[in-house]
């Protein structure tokens, strides 16, 4: 039986600040850092067969914590990076609906198929989430994956997984270094029940 144990990146200064990050490559601050030894130490009990981690350097951090306590190496996936946000990146929430209320009332209303100015569309992002979610459940049939990335391709992750709705899930976002676990006894009639 294949399970995922699923960890969002530690803190970051834009975390922190409220700010819009995306695919900014903004690094973890210090307390992001300590909460990344923090969950390595967590899950150092836990089996973890491989780690992967999205490109941005904040998910590569958390992900490279974890991966030491195992003797692992970390491997990094595009498909797992955050989804674009285009201009709405390094911006706060007051200041986008300064800028773009349309843009902003509709994304919180029906994002699916919405793109950000500049930016990706939430099924781009569920389509490469997906793409990789499908090599790993090959590559790693039976095995642990722990995977680290971003609260929007985490909430796809658990979309896919879970069958949760997508809008479900982008509305409970996880902590900051937070993890949980993803059983999926049965990977290939979900994937056969998508197709």
């Amino acid at each position: 039986m294949t399970s995922i144990i699923l960890c969002r990146h530690g803190e970051t200064d834009w975390n922190r600040q409220g700010r819009y990050q995306g695919r900014t490559d903004v690094p973890l601050n210090d307390n992001g850092r300590h909460q990344a030894n923090e969950l390595a130490c967590r899950l150092a009990r836990e089996q973890i067969d491989v780690v992967y981690s999205s490109t941005l350097e904040r998910a590569y951090e958390t992900a490279l914590a974890i991966a030491n306590e195992h003797g692992l190496e970390v491997r990094r996936d595009p498909r797992l990076d955050e989804i674009d946000q285009g201009s709405w990146e390094g911006l706060r929430r007051d200041e986008i609906a300064m800028r773009h209320p349309a843009v902003l009332a509709a994304w919180q209303h029906h994002p699916i198929d919405l793109r950000l100015p500049g930016g990706e569309t939430l099924d781009e992002v569920r389509l490469r989430v997906r793409a990789a979610l499908d090599d790993m459940m090959l590559l790693h049939d039976g095995k642990v994956i722990c995977l680290v990335a971003h609260s929007v391709s985490m909430a796809v992750v658990k979309h896919e997984l879970q069958g949760m709705s997508l809008r479900d899930a982008l509305a409970s976002l996880p902590a900051n270094a937070s993890w949980e676990r993803i059983v999926v006894p049965e990977y290939e009639q979900i994937r056969a029940a998508r197709a």
